[in-house]
């Protein structure tokens, strides 16, 4: 290398000062600013741990979508994402010819092989690759999602008549169809451009996967795609013959030879995959792979280049920061059983221990204890994130083969809806236990005055009160009982204030009460004639109306 080589591109305006796809992007972010850019803007007012408890628990369904504490792999992959976008740029350039010459190589692949005509030889790329990997939940997707923010997604160059997209991200078809996966390359690209009909124009023409694939490349070059995100590339893993194989090749075409670079994101089931078939493009992944580990539960340890401070792990810092979002009215010192306990439940899965710790609150507010404790962690656990028991237990075991085959289970989703929906659910079953200890008679009675007409409200009032107040009788004097009390306003009055009367103590009132020997002379279909042909019959009133098919089956809808 002479010396003339060793002046060149000593500075970024050298770099990437006379690119227009470059120059037009935000400036590079220092540490400080990234930290800013990517922490969470929920703020905490100590004062709200006073207002009732309906608001405070909408307070803390925040969290989960607004909390965010950037660690160290946040800002590494932020940096990342700052080269791959640039770099990617650097062979592309619109003012030397570069992205003319990567467009004139994406539709030679598409015409007919003729050994005459003049083939244009693409630039060198300067893309690289790079995958994350790591459980669900860890964060990848939000993470990126934050960095991704940062840039606007097209810039218009007006003065050169063109639109660049900076950045693209696509989920990976779940069957891996190859169809779905340039289906949801057009759709992106529409969605991004708002004025194109790709989705349309493409996928419901005659063109094979083929050719699909290639008009994705020209449109990648014609757009000047920035960045391409390819999201749970675990999918890849499929017995179909071909499919990875296939798009996983077209993903090291793009970066090879179309300089458009790739983040691709899955879950531990991904890097088998990638390990195997990505060997090509490992050679020009400069920026290799990430393994999105859960946060350790390491304590704070002695700065050796300042004695009288400590390091504290990620798992602390991140941990020390949410402990201060507590809405309870008796917030509580993070002591090391509270985090131990927190990290055995969790085992440091930021999604879960934010969604765990948001639960706990809500439930210690519902319940009425308004504090934190280990126990409340141990009883949510239990009832709340029983879909994720399985990777959690398997994670404990450090076993890499069990970690994978769980990869995929989705962390459950903190509704606040749903949390309430379970809450009025379990207020209505503690009142049919309540029922239930009435006795056996509460349905039957239910379910017969049901199918007389009297209002539901009214009917359980004096079939509770009536079940109360006499125990031990049975269903045809409780029943007589019910019947003159519907029968006559006053004497309802007297029933709720009466304390030791008998049925042989008949109410008072201010109209003539029919007599129980008068019952007989009322219509068919009274039920106080049922019970008058029960007494002369000697029969049980019950299995009387049910032989009659007028009873009201309370397990059923339907009218028997």
């Amino acid at each position: 290398m002479n010396n003339n080589e060793l002046a060149v591109n000593t500075s970024i305006e050298d770099i990437y000062g006379d690119n227009p796809l470059i120059t037009q992007l935000p400036p590079i972010l220092d540490t400080k600013s990234v930290i800013k850019h990517l922490r969470g803007k929920l703020k905490f007012i100590p004062e709200q741990r006073f207002l009732p408890q309906p608001e405070r628990i909408h307070l803390i369904a925040q969290l989960p979508h607004d909390f965010f504490q950037p660690l160290t792999k946040h800002l590494s992959l932020e940096q990342k994402i700052s080269i791959m976008i640039r770099q990617g740029y650097v062979s592309r350039n619109i003012t030397n010819g570069d992205r003319h010459r990567h467009l004139h190589a994406a539709f030679q692949q598409l015409e007919p092989s003729n050994e005459s005509s003049y083939r244009y030889a693409p630039p060198e790329s300067t893309a690289t690759s790079m995958s994350i990997i790591g459980c669900s939940g860890s964060g990848k997707t939000t993470t990126m999602n934050k960095i991704l923010r940062y840039y606007p997604q097209v810039i218009e160059h007006r003065e050169l008549g063109l639109k660049q997209i900076v950045y693209l991200k696509i989920d990976c078809p779940h069957d891996s169809s190859l169809k779905n996966l340039c289906s949801n390359f057009f759709r992106a690209v529409d969605l991004a451009l708002g004025d194109t009909n790709f989705e349309h124009r493409f996928t419901r023409s005659r063109l094979n996967v083929n050719a699909m694939l290639q008009q994705m490349k020209i449109i990648a070059n014609n757009y000047s795609i920035g960045l391409l995100i390819i999201d749970e590339i675990q999918h890849l893993n499929t017995k179909k013959s071909g499919g990875a194989e296939i798009i996983l090749n077209f993903f090291v075409t793009l970066v090879n030879v179309a300089s458009i670079p790739i983040v691709m994101i899955g879950t531990p089931k991904a890097n088998e995959i990638l390990q195997e078939d990505l060997r090509s493009a490992r050679r020009s992944a400069g920026l290799g792979s990430l393994i999105w580990e859960p946060m350790r539960n390491e304590a704070p340890t002695p700065d050796l280049s300042t004695p009288d401070q400590m390091i504290i792990s990620e798992w602390y810092a991140f941990t020390n920061t949410l402990w201060q979002y507590q809405w309870v009215q008796q917030p509580a010192e993070l002591t090391d059983e509270l985090r131990n306990t927190w990290y055995y439940y969790t085992q440091g899965i930021p999604d879960l221990v934010v969604k765990l710790f948001c639960l706990v609150q809500i439930h210690a507010i519902t319940i009425g204890l308004e504090k934190i404790t280990s126990e409340l962690f141990k009883k949510v656990y239990e009832e709340q994130l029983q879909p994720v028991h399985d990777i959690l237990d398997a994670l404990r075991s450090g076993n890499p083969t069990r970690i994978a085959r769980y990869s995929d289970l989705t962390i459950p989703q903190v509704q606040i809806e749903e949390y309430v929906e379970q809450q009025r659910f379990k207020a209505a079953l503690k009142t049919e236990i309540q029922r239930k200890d009435l006795g056996p008679h509460y349905s039957t009675l239910i379910g017969m005055l049901t199918a007389l007409g009297h209002p539901a409200a009214t009917i359980d009032l004096h079939v509770t009160s009536a079940l109360k107040k006499y125990p031990n009788e049975n269903l045809q004097v409780l029943l007589q009982h019910i019947l003159e009390v519907l029968d006559s306003p006053v004497a309802e009055d007297k029933f709720k204030q009466h304390q030791t009367t008998t049925l042989a103590r008949k109410p008072r009132t201010s109209r003539k009460v029919m007599k129980p020997e008068e019952w007989k002379s009322t219509e068919a279909n009274d039920l106080r004639n049922f019970f008058s042909q029960a007494q002369e019959k000697e029969v049980d009133v019950y299995e009387l109306l049910k032989s009659s098919h007028y009873l009201f089956d309370p397990t059923s809808p339907v009218l028997h």
